[in-house]
């Protein structure tokens, strides 16, 4: 089973960017859309991701995600 990390994003009226440009960026960084209780799921395919990978994807997001005023959630397993 392969290890993967769900992204949640919650949205405030007052972001600088759209949800279709939020969603680009996300894209962009290798995360899929989703439909259901997640929006983006990323596929560690068949590694197993260590901490540092964790903080490192997180810190990717919050440079993608600045001054958009969007909120996020991660959870990663297999």
């Amino acid at each position: 089973m392969n290890w993967k990390t769900y992204l949640v994003m919650y949205f405030r009226t007052d972001g600088e960017y759209s949800i279709a440009d939020v969603s680009e960026k996300v894209e962009e960084l290798g995360f899929e859309s989703a439909l259901g209780p997640t929006d983006f799921i990323y596929d560690w395919k068949d590694k197993e991701p260590t901490k540092e990978d964790l903080f490192k994807l997180g810190d990717k997001l919050i440079e993608t995600l600045k001054d958009s005023k969007v909120t996020f959630n991660l959870d990663t397993h297999n």
